[in-house]
């Protein structure tokens, strides 16, 4: 009775751990899935809330206005030259540029080029075009020469009189930076190749499939580089490679279009570490679980052989002495 009855309870709860392990596992994926998407959202959602207050607060600026006014490139520059200075040394976002359009959609001023200028941007400048239309500030992707550009832009107005427009410009290579430095994980931005003929700077740069690295190569681990080689990078779901569990997700300009996948991975033996704590602690409660059931199992053996088996083992007893005659009737 005591190995069929265990038997019994291993039939019962062996599936139900096999069941529970597959479930572990889902579900570490899953909060790993969701670590490495809020890490991505919240990096971009702060490069975004960057870019949109900095253009904001140098479209107040008085020595924008005023350039603008006297059409002063001069005034402009010694104004941004301290701004930018102070930002990069005090941040960690490196590689921001300031360009200054005026009102009929000319460059006026890039910081970063001061020789270079006047320019007519609105054949092919969306973002500018359209602050000078709505008058109001915005965020956006959009591609330029030196590829993917998060660009904050403001109108520039004096007087209820529309100046121009200011737009503080960020690569993305702080999000890879702040990645590894604060989290461990690895990141890597891809633009699609078919625009690298906007993208021109970017042609040189590292290729992957139908992609080009579109942030700085020496940020990146080669071996994550490397694995990525052995996924698909449009799809959205996470993917397992021999090194890393990886994420994908699309990176739309200002026209929504996708024009890049920001890649985002952990070491699998960091998502395997996990699994296995998480397998140990179900072991255990299986461990406690089979304890309990054998110790039942043995409380309800002991309880029949008392007051049902050693009674009826009695009585047979008596009916066999009566059948005798010696049993003691009293």
């Amino acid at each position: 009775m005591n190995f069929k009855s265990l038997s019994i309870s291993k039939k019962i709860h062996i599936p139900l751990v096999v069941s529970m392990l597959i479930g572990t596992i889902k579900n570490v994926y899953n909060k790993e899935v969701k670590s490495l998407n809020n890490f991505l959202a919240d990096a971009m959602e702060s490069k975004r809330n960057i870019g949109i207050t900095n253009a904001i607060n140098i479209s107040q600026n008085h020595s924008v206005i005023r350039a603008l006014e006297e059409n002063n490139r001069t005034i402009a520059m010694n104004g941004l030259k301290t701004f930018s200075d102070i930002f990069k040394k005090n941040t960690d976002y490196k590689n921001i540029k300031v360009h200054i359009h005026d009102a009929n959609v000319h460059s006026f001023l890039r910081a970063w080029k001061p020789e270079k200028h006047g320019d007519d941007l609105c054949g092919f400048r969306e973002t500018v075009n359209t602050v000078k239309a709505k008058k109001e500030p915005i965020i956006a992707i959009e591609l330029g020469r030196a590829g993917l550009v998060l660009r904050g832009l403001a109108p520039i107005i004096e007087n209820g009189k529309y100046l121009g427009s200011v737009e503080f410009m960020q690569g993305l290579n702080s999000i890879v930076r702040m990645a590894k430095e604060n989290y461990g994980y690895d990141v890597a931005i891809v633009m699609k190749n078919e625009l690298l003929p906007i993208a021109t700077a970017l042609k040189d740069a590292k290729k992957i499939s139908n992609y080009t690295l579109a942030v700085k190569e020496k940020n990146i681990d080669p071996n994550f580089l490397a694995n990525l080689n052995n996924i698909d990078i449009a799809q959205q779901s996470f993917q397992v490679t021999d090194d890393y569990f990886i994420i994908s997700k699309p990176i739309k300009d200002f026209s929504g279009k996708v024009v890049a996948y920001a890649l985002v991975g952990d070491k699998i033996d960091h998502v395997n570490q996990v699994i296995s704590h998480s397998k140990d602690a179900l072991l255990k409660q299986f461990y406690i679980m089979t304890f309990l059931d054998i110790f039942i199992l043995v409380f309800l053996i002991f309880i029949i052989k008392k007051s049902v088996t050693d009674p009826i083992n009695h009585l047979d007893q008596v009916a066999s002495e009566l059948a005798q005659g010696d049993a003691d009737l009293t």
